[in-house]
């Protein structure tokens, strides 16, 4: 009879256990990584560079790839970042980013294509292509390579 008493918790522990993760499902990892864009897109539009990297793998082998060349590190991106666009008295100007394309390597990693629209406060808006690689860092999509021409 305890032999069955045990059998039965065990059981129904393992039917809970299933209940709650089928209520709790994962966010796709499309669509955490719109979540990741779309903050990261606000923060700037807002002038905010500190939360606008937030994005970012903070890791000294992050990459961003320009026309301009390559940046390694994360506090040289931001350094990069500020040097360009932070003049005084202007904004940011207002950020969009949209996916086109999202794919999964592996649990860790996804290669995603997008573009991004820089509307300044002042002329004429600019648009481009992004390659972005991303990495789930503590569960979060961090991006560890970034490529906007």
């Amino acid at each position: 009879m305890k032999t069955m008493s045990v059998l039965f918790c065990a059981a129904s522990a393992v039917t809970l256990a299933a209940s709650v993760s089928a209520e709790t499902p994962a966010v796709p990892t499309a669509q955490a990584i719109k979540q990741t864009l779309d903050a990261s897109a606000a923060a700037w539009s807002a002038g905010d560079l500190k939360t606008f990297m937030e994005c970012y793998e903070h890791s000294p082998s992050t990459r961003y790839v320009s026309a301009s060349g390559t940046v390694v590190g994360y506090e040289a991106i931001e350094t990069m970042y500020v040097t360009r666009f932070k003049k005084p008295g202007a904004s940011f100007g207002k950020l969009t980013l949209e996916l086109i394309d999202v794919k999964d390597l592996g649990s860790q990693y996804a290669f995603v294509v997008g573009r991004y629209h820089l509307k300044p406060d002042t002329g004429a808006e600019v648009s481009g292509l992004t390659t972005l690689l991303f990495h789930k860092v503590g569960g979060r999509w961090l991006i560890s390579s970034d490529h906007s021409s």
